[in-house]
């Protein structure tokens, strides 16, 4: 059966988790790495918010130096990602304002 879009995005998610820790010279998490590397998506982990978090905590150097690294295609992909996801945070916080 093919992967459904989350499968794939939470796989590529856990690549993206995997290519930051690496950056940083950390360990990876051993499900993460599963997830990330596996065909088999019965390891899919959701790791949205440690990754968040994860970049959340770079000093300004090394957010530069690992997320706008304009020659690492992984880079590019984490860099689109932390849009994204902060787009969608601040898309998040206006339906509550707006709604509640």
């Amino acid at each position: 059966m093919n992967p459904t879009n989350k499968e794939l995005r939470l796989r590529k998610n856990c690549q993206l988790y995997v290519y930051l820790l690496v950056s940083q010279g950390k360990e990876v998490p051993e499900a993460i790495q599963e997830c990330a590397v596996s065909y088999d998506y019965d390891f899919i982990v959701d790791c949205v918010a440690q990754l968040s978090d994860e970049i959340e905590g770079l000093d300004s150097d090394t957010f530069e130096k690992i997320v706008n690294n304009k020659e690492s295609n992984k880079a590019r992909e984490l860099a689109y990602w932390w849009e994204m996801h902060q787009e969608a945070n601040r898309l998040g916080d206006e339906i509550v304002k707006t709604c509640l």
